[in-house]
């Protein structure tokens, strides 16, 4: 494309000498270089371009991935807490509706406390009435021992061991070989 002859002087031309053939050559040289420097920076940048693109997601995507991984589980969790959360929270409203089953189930306790305290003062009234009789006892058995006299168990009697009247009513007053304990 370029000429490396003389410059060439076309007829009809003024000739304003050597020198300006040269410069316009110079300029056209100058401007067809920039030129095809530009056409190829041109067709090759989208390819540099998509090079870049392509090693910048190389290097990101592993990373990224991890990460969204990450946030997958950590979203999981707290829509679990979110659920365990709302489920409480129902719980305790539900709560509040039963207060009266509570209020009832207190009432039902303070009355079971009260019948075994009842209970457990009628056993200890009666093991105190076995152990020492009552004085109520005591005079009607002197109010008849004073009808019937001195021979209705007043004087010791001979031990018979077939009459079942005279067996000792409970194991502490036996003693020996069925011997009566003083």
């Amino acid at each position: 494309m370029y000429r490396t002859g003389p410059p060439v002087v076309m007829q009809g031309e003024p000739s304003t000498g050597d020198n300006i053939p040269s410069e316009v050559d110079h300029k056209v040289r100058k401007v067809t270089e920039r030129f095809a420097e530009n056409l190829h920076i041109i067709a090759n940048e989208p390819s540099l371009a998509l090079f870049r693109i392509q090693e910048h997601v190389r290097k990101t995507l592993p990373p990224l991935l991890e990460k969204k991984h990450e946030v997958q589980g950590v979203q999981e969790r707290v829509q679990g807490s979110n659920f365990d959360t709302e489920y409480a929270i129902n719980a305790v409203k539900s709560m509040h509706g039963s207060k009266i089953h509570f209020q009832n189930i207190q009432d039902l306790l303070k009355n079971a406390m009260f019948m075994k305290q009842q209970i457990h003062y009628e056993y200890q009234r009666k093991l105190q009435q076995k152990q020492k009789p009552s004085m109520y006892t005591r005079l009607q058995r002197t109010n008849t021992m004073d009808i019937q006299g001195p021979s209705c168990g007043d004087e010791p009697q001979e031990e018979n061991p077939e009459s079942s009247d005279e067996r000792p009513r409970s194991a502490s007053l036996v003693g020996k070989k069925g011997e009566k304990s003083n």
